[in-house]
This record gives C-alpha cells, sequence and structure tokens, in this order.
C-alpha cells in the first residue's frame, strides 16, 4: 500500500506550465488497468521548446507511458525491456512530430517513470528531472542528470558544488525527442515500509537546496500534500524562475 500526493504550479516568472504528470494507482486507474500485477505509475515530464511546443512534448510522453499497461509477458526480467522500449518509442514519436510540424522544431522533453509493483521499485529517466529516495535519515538522488554539466563532474573536471553553481547546469545532454542517441537511466530496489520518493522537476531542486527539501518533507511525512504546497511556496518565494513539478509518495 502507498500513499502519494502531487502539485503542479507556474512557478512566479513563467507564463505557461510547460511540465506534466500522469499516474495510476488502485485509486486513480480510469481505464481499469490490472494494477495489481503492473504496479502503480508515476511520472513527470519537463517540455521545452517554442511556441508551447515543450508543453506538447510533455503531455505526449506522459499519455504515451499509459502504454505500459498495454506490454505482455511482464516479468522481472523483461521489465527493462519493456520500459526502454518504450521510452525509445516515445523518443521517435516526438522526434517526427518534430520535424514534420515547424512550430514545433526542436521541442524536447524530460521523462521520468517509477513504477512500484511486488514490493519493487523501478524507475526508467531521461533528463534532469529527479527521483529521490528518503529512507531513514537520508535522502539520497537517485537519478541521474543528463546533463553537460554532469558530465564533466563525470570526467573530473568540475566538482559536484562547481556544477551546481554553474549558470549553464541545465543545458541537456539527453532529452526525449531530440535525436534517436537516447541512453535510458533505469534503476531498481526492494522498497521497505516508510520509504519516501520525491519526482520533482529542477524548478524545485534549482530553488530549494536539498536539505531545505529533505527538512520539508520529513516534517510533514504524516501530510504529503502539506509538504508538496510548502515545497511550491518555498521555491516560488526563492524566485520561482521555472515550473514546479512535484509527485510524493509514501510506502506503507
Amino acid at each position: 500500500m502507498l500513499q502519494y500526493a502531487y502539485i503542479t504550479d507556474n512557478g512566479s516568472v513563467r507564463m505557461h506550465n510547460e511540465d506534466a504528470l500522469i499516474y495510476r494507482t488502485f485509486d486513480h486507474n480510469p481505464e481499469a488497468f490490472d494494477i495489481d500485477s503492473y504496479g502503480s505509475l508515476f511520472t513527470i515530464a519537463d517540455g521545452m521548446g517554442g511556441h508551447n511546443a515543450g508543453e506538447i512534448a510533455s503531455n505526449m510522453a506522459c499519455q504515451a507511458l499509459l502504454k505500459y499497461y498495454s506490454r505482455t509477458d511482464l516479468s522481472e526480467e523483461t521489465m527493462w525491456d519493456h520500459l526502454k522500449g518504450l521510452f525509445y518509442q516515445i523518443n521517435e514519436n516526438i522526434l517526427l512530430q518534430s520535424m514534420k510540424v515547424s512550430d514545433f522544431n526542436g521541442m524536447g522533453t524530460t521523462l521520468t517513470t517509477l513504477i512500484i509493483r511486488k514490493q519493487k521499485a523501478w524507475i526508467a529517466h531521461v533528463g534532469d528531472s529527479r527521483v529521490y529516495l528518503i529512507r531513514g535519515h537520508d535522502m539520497d538522488q537517485v537519478t541521474q542528470d543528463h546533463t553537460e554539466v554532469q558530465t564533466l563532474v563525470e570526467h573530473g573536471i568540475f566538482s559536484q558544488d562547481e556544477a551546481n553553481n554553474c549558470k549553464a547546469r541545465n543545458v541537456l545532454s539527453q532529452a526525449i525527442g531530440v535525436d534517436n542517441r537516447l541512453r535510458v537511466f533505469t534503476w531498481a530496489e526492494l522498497i521497505q515500509p516508510d520509504d519516501m520518493f520525491l519526482l520533482c522537476s529542477d524548478g524545485l531542486y534549482d530553488m530549494l537546496s536539498h536539505k531545505q527539501i529533505f527538512s520539508i518533507i520529513t516534517s510533514h511525512s504524516g501530510q504529503l500534500q502539506r509538504a508538496c504546497r510548502e515545497l511550491v511556496r518555498l521555491a516560488k518565494r526563492a524566485g520561482g524562475a521555472d515550473n514546479i513539478t512535484i509527485i510524493l509518495i509514501k510506502i506503507l
């Protein structure tokens, strides 16, 4: 069993919200998917591109993730093949649309998916939206940021502190719909009671420190929606330079 809450907000600067989210759980399942076998799905996407194309890309990606529930022969052994295959398919579809429609040229999106299935968490991810795992007294970033600056960190050219303060830290090295050379980050781990997962776009973690986010979540661990609202409030007070999207999940 799990509890969850979510919120998405324009922030303090942007006129439009190009973030998107989608979820399917036992208590929110309008298509009557087999949640028991396939698990609960949570997805966020942060779109990019002019003429509101970012909004189109992020929504296309989220809606297409629901095709996960139509995959056959799902098992521990085939899970990554199903998720990666779906990410590749979504990437090709958005790339095709961006080439066919002039207003959509250059559109793309991050795409980050968490599935809770049979006492295990599965993550597939592209871009710089993030998933954090809060367990006990620790909050760890599970996903890797697909950014040019993070690549420099991995090669030892930048320190992590230098990367965090770099003005170009949000320049993506990987995104859905940009080209066909896609590398999907994957992660899986057994879950424990009281584990919490935070999915968020960069509009949250660019405005608030790791310590601030952790403090808000742990102080409102029994009131997930209140925690989401407080995180958005503080991010906007800190400048709210981008759209802010949050999904917070607690394992019972």
